[in-house]
């Protein structure tokens, strides 16, 4: 089996969240991040270089170097001799990553709590507005969105009011591993209820410049996504 790359995602109601990529290596790259994220390929799928070289119109070297470092970021399994596969996520160690996960948003977000312009916490309630309401017309008339994005979206604008732009470099990687794991266990990402009070929460703490409370929030949630994500793949039959 190879990797079959999907038809351009035409439901997507938000951008995507890092800006577009120059380098071949790079569109590469978020074209197969994409794939896995948004349930394209499931966890140990193979992934033959020829083919998706060929299905891109690219060589072979710009998907070697995108499937390398898709493997420094734990999506890619590469074993010499053998090929290349969609990693699989091992459970104890997913929710070993959520815990440095929630004390790294912790910390942004209570930055953000700190740092953020009275027009930016305007701007982010209105970025939570939008969010919940193409949520509730998603639920009321079936329209089509994705929750992946719309979630990266919102903590992008806290990333951007946290006004530390290395820090939220590295987190990067960090959202995509996430988004992998829970895509791996639930095969898609869905804000449920839950998640929206816990955005309302983290919203409103932020926005009344309450850093304590921001980061408590976040730590908590994430915390408790990483032992539902965790518990899923326990759950789920070895491949």
């Amino acid at each position: 089996m190879s990797a079959r790359l999907p038809h351009k995602f035409e439901n997507m109601i938000v951008p995507s969240e890092r800006p577009r990529p120059e380098r071949l290596s790079d569109i590469v790259s978020e074209r197969l991040k994409q794939m896995l994220l948004d349930g394209g390929l499931e966890a140990g799928a193979p992934l033959s270089v020829v083919d998706i070289a060929r299905q891109l119109g690219v060589s072979r070297q710009p998907v070697m170097e995108a499937i390398k470092r898709m493997e420094a970021d734990d999506l890619v399994e590469i074993a010499p001799q053998v090929g290349c596969r969609v990693g699989r996520p091992d459970s104890s160690e997913v929710e070993d990553f959520f815990v440095m996960f929630a004390a790294m948003e912790a910390e942004v977000n209570a930055f953000a709590a700190s740092r953020h312009t009275v027009e930016e916490a305007a701007e982010l309630n209105q970025t939570l507005a939008e969010l919940l309401a193409a949520l509730d017309r998603h639920d009321q008339a079936a329209l089509p969105v994705n929750h992946r994005l719309l979630n990266r979206r919102l903590h992008g604008a806290l990333h951007a009011m946290a006004r530390a732009p290395k820090v939220t470099r590295l987190s990067s990687a960090l959202w995509d591993r996430s988004d992998f794991y829970i895509q791996t266990a639930f095969g898609g990402f869905r804000i449920d209820t839950r998640m929206r009070a816990v955005y309302r929460a983290i919203v409103g703490a932020v926005t009344a410049r309450d850093a304590e409370g921001a980061r408590a929030a976040t730590r908590a949630h994430l915390l408790a996504s990483g032992r539902i994500v965790a518990a899923r793949l326990r759950a789920k039959p070895s491949a």
